[in-house]
């Protein structure tokens, strides 16, 4: 696999993981160390995303 798709799939499970903790916060209520962990997994997905486009605008260029 190339670095971008494996980039692109830890993003994309960060950001899952992150949305289910929301989802059951929202359902439940869960431990509050739990739902802190929410943020920075949204954070980490963020910046892995733009690494990620940054990428492949750079491939496009070439």
């Amino acid at each position: 696999m190339k670095k971008v798709n494996i980039l692109q799939l830890i993003a994309s499970t960060c950001l899952l993981i992150g949305s289910i903790i929301n989802f059951l916060n929202s359902l439940i209520e869960i431990p509050f160390a739990l739902y802190v962990c929410a943020g920075p997994l949204f954070l980490i997905s963020l910046i892995l995303f733009g690494v990620v486009l940054v990428k492949q605008i750079k491939n496009k260029k070439k």
